[in-house]
C-alpha cells in the first residue's frame, strides 16, 4: 500500500554512483531489452484489537529502451499490486485493494556535475467497484548537483502523489558517501542510511540499510453504504532491510520494520480514524 518508492530507483536503470575507482562497481543493468523481472509480498500486523492488518504481493516487469545507446535508456515498467485487508467490519474497508500500472523513468545529463531525473507513472488504483477518481499519476521530477563528485551530491524537486491526503511534496535532500561501503540519502519524504556488508569484485554485493518515511496510498472505492469515495491509508514507517544485488541489477531483499502514527482517511465524508501501531515484514526477488 505504498506509493513507489522515492530511494529505490528501478534496478536496470541506474549506472553505479559515487564508486571509488579502486574498486570493480557491481553494473545495475543489462544490455538487454529486459532488464529486471520483480516478485514482492508482504504483512503488516497491527498491535491493537479489532484493528486493520495487510498482506500485499506485487509483480513488475522492468524494460530497457535504449535512446541511441545503452548508455542512454528510458526505463518502462508495468507493474501489478493487489493489497489484503484484514480489517473490523466497522471500519468499512474494503477486502481488496488493488494498483496497477506503468512507470517510465528517465535520467539526463546536463552539464558537467548536473543532470536531471525524471519518474512518471499513470495507473489505476480502485478496489475495481468503480472508475469514480480511480485513475491517478505519480510524478517525481529531480535536478541533482554533483557538489563534490564521489563525496556530496545534492537535489531539489517535487514529487506528486496523486494522493488525497498528499497530493504533492517537496523533494529535496542530498547524497554523501564519504566511502565506498557507506552511503546517506538524508532526504524528504523518505531517507536511507547504507552500508556495505560484503562485495565479491563485480558478481555481487550485499547491504544493509535504514529508512524512514511516509507509507500508504490512496484508492477509489465503495463504501458499504453504495457512496463512492477516496480511501487513504498513511502512516510513518522505519525499516531495517538487507539487499543483496548480483551483476545486472538482479538479487533480493528483506525487510523487517515498525510503522507508527497510523490512520485512515475517507475523502468524500472528512472521516478519519486512527489506527494502532504496527510491525511489517516485507521481503522480494528480482531477476
Amino acid at each position: 500500500m505504498d506509493q513507489p518508492s522515492l530511494l529505490r530507483v528501478p534496478h536496470g536503470f541506474d549506472s553505479t554512483a559515487h564508486a571509488n575507482i579502486t574498486e570493480v562497481p557491481v553494473s545495475q543493468f543489462k544490455k538487454q531489452a529486459v532488464q529486471n523481472i520483480t516478485f514482492s509480498a508482504g504483512w503488516l500486523e497491527a498491535l491493537g484489537s479489532d484493528d486493520l492488518n495487510t498482506r500485499f504481493i506485487e509483480t513488475s516487469a522492468g524494460l530497457g529502451i535504449p535512446l541511441g545507446s545503452f548508455e542512454n535508456i528510458l526505463g518502462v515498467t508495468p507493474s501489478f499490486r493487489v493489497d489484503f485487508i484484514d480489517v473490523a467490519p466497522t471500519l468499512d474497508v474494503p477486502a481488496e485493494l488493488f494498483e496497477t500500472g506503468l512507470s517510465f523513468f528517465y535520467r539526463r545529463p546536463i552539464h558537467n556535475q548536473l543532470s536531471a531525473m525524471a519518474i512518471l507513472r499513470p495507473s489505476i488504483r480502485s478496489d475495481f467497484t468503480t472508475s469514480d477518481q480511480a485513475f491517478r499519476v505519480f510524478g517525481l521530477g529531480l535536478l541533482n548537483w554533483d557538489y563534490q563528485p564521489e563525496l556530496l551530491s545534492l537535489s531539489f524537486g517535487a514529487v506528486y502523489l496523486d494522493r488525497a491526503d498528499l497530493p504533492l511534496l517537496p523533494a529535496v535532500g542530498l547524497t554523501w558517501t564519504p566511502k565506498p561501503t557507506v552511503k546517506l540519502d538524508l532526504r524528504f519524504p523518505e531517507s536511507k542510511l547504507a552500508w556495505r556488508l560484503d562485495k565479491n569484485g563485480s558478481r555481487y554485493e550485499t547491504w544493509s540499510y535504514l529508512t524512514a518515511g511516509i507509507g500508504g496510498n490512496t484508492w477509489a472505492v465503495t463504501r458499504n453504504s453504495g457512496l463512492t469515495d477516496e480511501l487513504s491509508l498513511r502512516d510513518i514507517r522505519v525499516i531495517f532491510g538487507i539487499d543483496h544485488v548480483t551483476d545486472g541489477g538482479g538479487g533480493w531483499f528483506a525487510e523487517c520494520g515498525y510503522a507508527f502514527n497510523r490512520r485512515i482517511e475517507y475523502e468524500v465524508t472528512a472521516t478519519e480514524i486512527r489506527l494502532s501501531d504496527g510491525v511489517l515484514l516485507q521481503a522480494g526477488w528480482r531477476y
